[in-house]
C-alpha cells in the first residue's frame, strides 16, 4: 500500500471540524444559574435554524463550532422578557462569543444603522480572524451575510473551503485602510476582495478604493447559497434589470463552477451535510449515524436556496 493511500485513509478517519460564523443573535449563555446550556434567542427564522442546526449536528457527534458576537445587553434583555427560551445543549467549548465593546452595548443588527453594523462587523471579524480561527482550526467555514464578508478571503489564503450564505442584498463599504485601522492586517488577502474599481496595487487602493463586503464574500467563497425565495427573486430581478451590475457578474462566476439548486423545504439540513462533505471530500458524520435525525426544516418563510439556473436564464 502506497504512502499516499495510507495518508488518505488517515485523513478520512479524522472527523472534520466545522466553524459557523454569524453576526446573528443565535445562542445566548444561560446565566440563570440553573445549568450551563445555551438559550435559543430566536426560535424562528434563519437564526433559529442555525441554533437548532448546531445543536442537532453536535448531538449526532459532529465536531461543529459556532462564532457570534457577545451581544451582552441584548442577551440580558431577551432573558428578562422571555425566561422560557428553548435550551440548546452544547459543550461549552463549541460556542465562541467574540468579545468587544462594539457589540456589548449594541442593539440587534436589524435595528442598527449601516454605520453601526459596519463597526460591529469589523470588530467581530477581527476577533474571528485573530482569535477564534486559530483556536478552532476549522476544516471548513460557513459564513452568513455581508457582516462576515472578509472571512472567505482569509479562508481562501489559508486553504480552508468557505461557504457564504446570503440572506439579503444589503451590504456596506469602506476603505481598506479603515479595515486595517481596526487591527485586521489585510495585506495578505486584499487581492481576494472586491473593490469599487479594479485595484492597480495594494498601496494605490488602500485609502482610495472602497471594498464591498457582500461582493467580497461572494467573490472569495468557494460556494454561495441564498437563504430565502424573496432574496433569490430580488437578485434575479436585479440581474435582469441591470445585467452589468457587479453582483450579477460575481454570481455568474459562481454558477460556472457547479453551484446547484436546493429548494425543497424538508431537506435543508441534509443538503447542508451533503454540501459540507462535497467540499471536504470526506464524511462529516461518523459511520452508522442516521442523517434522518437531523432537523431539516427552515421556518416556512425561509429556505435554503443555492444559486439556481434561473439566474442564468433571465426568466
Amino acid at each position: 500500500m502506497s504512502k499516499n493511500v495510507i495518508q488518505k485513509m488517515v485523513e478520512n478517519s479524522i472527523q472534520p471540524r466545522i466553524l459557523l460564523v454569524t453576526p446573528e443573535i443565535c445562542l445566548a449563555p444561560d446565566r440563570s444559574g440553573k445549568n450551563s446550556d445555551y438559550l435559543n434567542c430566536k426560535p424562528s427564522g434563519f437564526a433559529g435554524f442555525l441554533a437548532h442546526w448546531v445543536g442537532d449536528l453536535s448531538m449526532l457527534g459532529a465536531d461543529v463550532h459556532i462564532a457570534q458576537p457577545n451581544y451582552r445587553n441584548v442577551f440580558a434583555t431577551n432573558l428578562r422578557k422571555n425566561s422560557a427560551m428553548k435550551r440548546c445543549r452544547l459543550p461549552e467549548n463549541r460556542v465562541h462569543l467574540a468579545q468587544d465593546r462594539a457589540f456589548f452595548y449594541a442593539g440587534e443588527p436589524e435595528s442598527n444603522s449601516v454605520r453601526e453594523n459596519l463597526k460591529i462587523s469589523l470588530a467581530f471579524q477581527r476577533e474571528v480572524i485573530h482569535q477564534i480561527m486559530p483556536l478552532v482550526k476549522p476544516d471548513l467555514i460557513h459564513c452568513h451575510d455581508w457582516m462576515c464578508g472578509l472571512i472567505p478571503a482569509v479562508a481562501e489564503i489559508s486553504g480552508i473551503p468557505c461557504i457564504l450564505t446570503v440572506q439579503n442584498c444589503e451590504t456596506a463599504k469602506c476603505m481598506l485602510s479603515v479595515v486595517e485601522d481596526t487591527g485586521i492586517d489585510a495585506a495578505s488577502f486584499w487581492q481576494h476582495l472586491f473593490f469599487d474599481r479594479y485595484p492597480a496595487n495594494y498601496e494605490e487602493s488602500r485609502a482610495t478604493n472602497a471594498i464591498d463586503f457582500l461582493l467580497s464574500g461572494v467573490f472569495a467563497a468557494r460556494h454561495v447559497s441564498i437563504a430565502g425565495p424573496d432574496v433569490l427573486l430580488n437578485i434575479t430581478q436585479n440581474i435582469i434589470r441591470f445585467p452589468e451590475a457587479p453582483l450579477g457578474k460575481v454570481l455568474s462566476e459562481k454558477l460556472a463552477v457547479d453551484c446547484h439548486s436546493a429548494v425543497e423545504f424538508q431537506k435543508a439540513g441534509m443538503q447542508y451535510v451533503d454540501l459540507y462533505e462535497r467540499l471536504l471530500r470526506r464524511p462529516l458524520l461518523k459511520t452508522g449515524v442516521k442523517r434522518t435525525k437531523l432537523r431539516s426544516e427552515f421556518s416556512r418563510h425561509l429556505n435554503l436556496f443555492n444559486l439556481s439556473p434561473e439566474l442564468q436564464m433571465g426568466t
